[in-house]
């Protein structure tokens, strides 16, 4: 039985240069994805707290400028403790549904069961970088209540942590360009795309709240001048998700014909389809909502086709889960 040997000996590292030869001994590509989607939810608005915590400190104008930047750090850090508790909680599904995939039917999960897949596999060793990350980031918001300094710039590291670490258990280790290409253009795709997404999720969030005690007038500037300061951070946050993904399509596909007679070919399809309908609302807030940013009604405005931008990333997100637990053509 093969949870037998598991657990009575340490299963060496796989060399990240090569292929499994056993596909059904390793876990590197079982884990369901929405375990993996679970995680992605959760770690983009991570990234976004700490991206939008920037943003606010430099971009509320006076008058109270303070005060209101002060309401929006609040939320931007109760956004950040929900999502990495989410995180956390990601990382333990992934290591359940991990070891479940090498069990037999009756076999119960185990602290010990699990406790070589952790410690004797490449996918254990991603999978302990991404929990130690999920945890750093959590405990991070905990801490930035009381010690501002101390805790942002802790979930700032363990956010870029978990970003890094977050290709370590799918496909990029196997890429045909090597693995520190895989898992430095998978790194770039995530990051940039949470900063896009994960940032605009966490205004949304937290500028209507953060300003409600301020006249409408008020509330119209603050939200202006967030937008403003967010505008060139979506730009480049979604153009490095964009180029950072098609150089990944190239690698994973080995035909143009691969995109229409391979599950992981249409699941690629579907994803770009969807990007191009996120890029089409976020290009629409650029350029038609947000000039009329400043007064009534536009903050409102932007607050409904934000929400439609941020649907659409959500199914965008769920679509990468899924390729990332699919067999690519050219793996």
């Amino acid at each position: 039985m093969l949870i037998a040997a598991l657990a009575g000996t340490p299963l060496p590292a796989q060399d990240p240069d090569l292929p499994s030869e056993d596909s059904a001994t390793e876990p590197l590509v079982n884990a369901p994805a929405s375990s993996r989607g679970l995680g992605y939810l959760a770690l983009v608005p991570v990234v976004g707290a700490v991206a939008f915590r920037g943003l606010a400190r430099r971009r509320v104008p006076p008058p109270g400028g303070d005060d209101v930047a002060r309401n929006l750090e609040g939320g931007a850090r109760a956004v950040g403790v929900v999502a990495a508790l989410v995180l956390v909680a990601a990382a333990a599904l992934r290591l359940y549904v991990q070891v479940r995939s090498v069990l037999e039917p009756e076999e119960a999960f185990t602290i010990a069961l699990a406790r070589p897949i952790v410690s004797g596999t490449a996918w254990g060793s991603g999978w302990t970088l991404q929990a130690a990350a999920a945890v750093a980031a959590l405990l991070g918001f905990l801490l930035a209540r009381r010690l501002p300094a101390i805790g942002w710039s802790l979930a700032a590291l363990a956010a870029l942590g978990a970003v890094i670490a977050s290709p370590l258990t799918g496909h990029a280790i196997e890429n045909p360009w090597g693995p520190r290409v895989g898992v430095a253009l998978q790194a770039v795709h995530l990051l940039g795309g949470s900063v896009w997404l994960g940032t605009l999720f966490v205004l949304v969030a937290t500028a209507w709240g953060a300003t409600s005690r301020n006249s409408g007038q008020r509330r119209e500037q603050v939200v202006a001048a967030l937008v403003d300061g967010y505008s060139p951070m979506a730009l480049t946050g979604g153009l490095a998700a964009m180029g950072a993904g098609v150089v990944l399509g190239l690698a994973y596909i080995g035909s143009v014909g691969e995109l229409w007679t391979t599950t992981y070919g249409r699941a690629l399809l579907l994803k770009v389809a969807i990007l191009v309908g996120v890029a089409a609302v976020g290009a629409w807030n650029w350029r038609r909502v947000r000039p009329a940013l400043g007064s009534a009604p536009g903050a409102s405005r932007l607050r409904r086709s934000a929400t439609i931008e941020l649907v659409l990333g959500t199914l965008l997100l769920a679509t990468t889960a899924v390729l990332v637990a699919l067999p690519a053509p050219r793996l």
